[in-house]
């Protein structure tokens, strides 16, 4: 067993289907047979009054206790990653979502995670190419993500979470942005902020450097500043978000064995491996456990 990772599942795959914590973490458990859970904030309405947000916290402690599963981290989900949050024009909507991370942070105590975070920022076209504008509001972002840096220390989170974006809209998504950002945030945050890298997001199409598409060489410029991996088959065109069975393998370009080289040679972390898949809403739901026990068994093979 590699010692330096850790295989997890990120539950988004269970929204609308398996909505019960009871449900989502028996699947996960005893279906496709993984005990640490990224909890996606798509199944957590995260503006609900604290007496039932503490309740439905209540209720994720008893299902993990119940099937010896832990919650790794938290994650935002695809309602997030559909709003620009922390650089949104509107200041209003800006205090709203800082608002939103701060809950993040709080619920993620109460379940017993130690790490929250995901797609934090999104430039309007209108503001990305306002050079004057993008400044006001990256320096807007970089005093929200201190503030909330205090507030993961008052909780007692060990970390927050940024994600490698597909987009140059959504930073950061180089690794020379990714090495600028991360050394300006971490030079004053009061805790470490580290990188989720996906394996499907050096595909944005303003990349000139053939390095910044090839997401080995990528991995491994990036890995000082990451403690986390999203695990997708992918192949480097797209953002495919495809599982690791047979048919996607044969024309996928993940292979395991070098992603897991890349950690032993180039990290000092323990790194988080999260299986994130998209699957269609019109597919069986026992498509979609066969695939992530699948994906689960095929890099279990590697370990």
């Amino acid at each position: 067993m590699n010692e330096k990772v850790i295989l997890a599942i990120n539950n988004a795959f269970a929204v609308k289907k398996w909505i019960e914590p009871e449900e989502w973490v028996k699947v996960i458990v005893k279906e496709i047979g993984v005990k640490e859970i990224q909890l996606s904030f798509d199944l957590f309405y995260l503006d609900l009054k604290e007496s039932d947000s503490t309740l439905i916290c209540s209720e994720i402690k008893q299902a993990l206790k119940k099937y010896d599963a832990n919650i790794s981290s938290t994650f935002t989900g695809l309602i997030a990653y559909l709003q620009n949050m922390l650089v949104h024009p509107n200041l209003t909507i800006r205090k709203r979502s800082l608002e939103y991370y701060e809950e993040a942070i709080k619920i993620t105590k109460k379940i017993g995670g130690k790490t929250t975070g995901g797609h934090l920022l999104s430039f309007s076209l209108k503001d990305f190419y306002d050079k004057d504008r993008k400044k006001y509001l990256l320096d807007s972002f970089f005093e929200s993500i201190y503030h909330l840096s205090k507030i993961a220390k008052i909780n007692g989170l060990e970390s927050l979470t940024w994600e490698y974006m597909p987009s140059p809209y959504e930073p950061p998504h180089t690794i020379e942005e990714t090495s600028k950002l991360f050394d300006e945030v971490n030079s004053y945050c009061e805790v470490p902020i580290y990188l989720c890298f996906d394996l499907g997001h050096t595909t944005a199409f303003d990349l000139k450097d053939p390095k910044d598409k090839d997401l080995y060489y990528v991995l491994e410029k990036v890995l000082p500043y990451t403690n986390m991996l999203h695990l997708q088959q992918c192949d480097s065109i797209g953002d495919r978000y495809w599982p690791f069975t047979p048919e996607f393998n044969n024309i996928g370009v993940i292979d395991p064995k070098k992603i897991l080289q890349i950690i032993n040679d180039y990290s000092d972390n323990k790194v988080l491996l999260v299986f994130e898949f998209l699957h269609g809403f019109e597919l069986d739901e026992r498509k979609i456990i066969e695939d992530y026990k699948t994906s689960v068994d095929y890099w279990r093979s590697f370990l």
